[in-house]
């Protein structure tokens, strides 16, 4: 993992370091303020999700799927590692690994069925959904919609 340091284009100042790579996405407003000079600047880690759309995989019942066998996986060998025992290994550590994983299992188990559970029953749908509407109340404001474009947004021409 690389991060990129972020700086204002105006004085240069490190606004921040971030991993391009990452796909965690924070939907809301990318136009930001340099603290320094008053610079605005389109923070690349946020994205109006009126305009850019949602990834396709987002709502995938397959790859949460694959993280309930994998936490499945994970917890059976945190509780067959319990009953082993682990030759040169500090008395503490024998329980601490087991453990540790044991609850990593189970992390990734509950939290596959939460996923999972919250795209059949509809709710992440109504969070894209309601976060779509606070997106387009924004870009209803025609100078934001209008520093966007000016930020190298494709701003369709009727918030323009």
């Amino acid at each position: 993992m690389s991060t990129v340091q972020f700086n204002c284009t105006g004085c240069g100042k490190k606004l921040f370091n971030y991993d391009p790579a990452t796909h965690y996405r924070r939907y809301k407003s990318p136009v930001k303020e340099c603290p320094k000079c008053g610079r605005k600047y389109a923070d690349p880690r946020c994205h109006e999700i009126a305009l850019e759309g949602l990834p396709k995989d987002i709502f995938s019942i397959k790859a949460h799927f694959f993280l309930i066998i994998l936490g499945a996986f994970v917890l059976y060998i945190g509780i067959v590692m319990f009953g082993k025992n682990q030759p040169g290994a500090i008395n503490g550590i024998q329980l601490l690994m087991p453990a540790v994983i044991t609850v990593l299992g189970v992390l990734f188990f509950v939290g596959g069925i939460v996923e999972v559970m919250s795209i059949l029953t509809g709710i992440k749908q109504k969070k894209y959904d309601r976060l779509t509407m606070e997106s387009k109340e924004r870009l209803k404001n025609r100078d934001y919609a209008y520093t966007l474009y000016e930020l190298g947004y494709l701003v369709p021409q009727e918030y323009l």
